[in-house]
């Protein structure tokens, strides 16, 4: 049994120095206090987005594994594997630490061909550690990647995950699991309410902030036929769906609960409307 203390000043006896440090003692004392994960603010950072063709951009940002820190200082092109005639595949952006080359980085692992593709699953060793920054469904005889291709798995923490202060990271899959739940839970019950033989149109708006600090947005402005008293709204932020308790809604204007802070960020107004088939 030994017990080490970090740091202290060392002191010199004939050219010896009684106290010596290396990476692996700094970035194994920092392990401890930040979680895994990509730097939250802005919420742009390292996200993936479809660029042209087999190409995809990871934006500039900074991620944190096991103590060591990348910063992507542009926006980087990453391209993939051109699709199989065939078979399907899932393709993961990931950015890692690499601990026998000295070296953080970004890169895609191509998946397996299948006609049902899973992800692939990622590296965790002690020589490689690597979080998945999006998930890319590449399938058959396709020549560009376009946005709805692209899962973002940054908020997931099985995965990747947001860098939180001391301690540890916000197991966030299990409340994604869980608002899920209740989200199928409360809609199968809503879906009673529409008269019998009605079906549902789905509508949907963007709008992109210009300023920091939004928060109060119009629904009419971005859906001009929502109606607050029959239809079903959802919101999503940079594709993070939104939970009930995360935002106010009257009459037609949403409040954020917390403003967004930074320009840039697409917000997703998808409303559900019940319709009338023989209409």
């Amino acid at each position: 049994m030994a017990i080490e203390g970090y740091f202290f000043n060392a002191l010199e006896n004939e050219g010896v120095y009684d106290r010596i440090y290396n990476a692996e003692d700094v970035t194994s004392y920092l392990d401890k206090l930040v979680g895994n994960g990509v730097f939250p603010n802005p919420s742009t950072q390292l996200q993936v987005r479809a660029s042209s063709g087999m190409n995809v951009i990871v934006g500039a940002g900074s991620g944190w594994i096991n103590g060591h820190k990348m910063i992507n200082t542009s926006d980087m092109t990453v391209t993939l594997t051109s699709s199989d005639a065939i078979l399907n595949r899932i393709d993961a952006v990931i950015f890692y630490v690499d601990f026998d080359q000295r070296e953080m980085g970004i890169s895609v692992k191509t998946g397996t061909l299948a006609s049902v593709p899973v992800a692939p699953v990622l590296t965790r060793n002690n020589n490689r550690y690597e979080m998945c920054l999006a998930q890319i469904t590449v399938n058959k005889q396709i020549t560009e990647i376009t946005a709805a291709m692209i899962k973002d798995t940054r908020g997931d923490s099985n995965l990747c995950g947001y860098v939180q202060g001391l301690i540890q990271q916000v197991d966030t899959s299990t409340l994604w699991t869980q608002q899920q739940e209740k989200f199928d839970e409360w809609f199968d019950g809503v879906q009673g309410q529409f008269e019998a033989g009605k079906l549902f149109k789905k509508l949907e708006g963007i709008h992109v902030t210009t300023q920091e600090n939004e928060a109060s947005f119009n629904v009419l402005n971005y859906v001009p036929s929502y109606s607050f008293a029959y239809d079903i709204l959802e919101i999503f932020i940079n594709g993070f769906h939104l939970n009930s308790n995360e935002y106010t809604l009257s009459n037609n204007t949403v409040t954020l609960e917390m403003p967004i802070s930074t320009a840039g960020a697409v917000v997703d107004f998808v409303v559900y409307k019940s319709v009338d088939p023989d209409a």
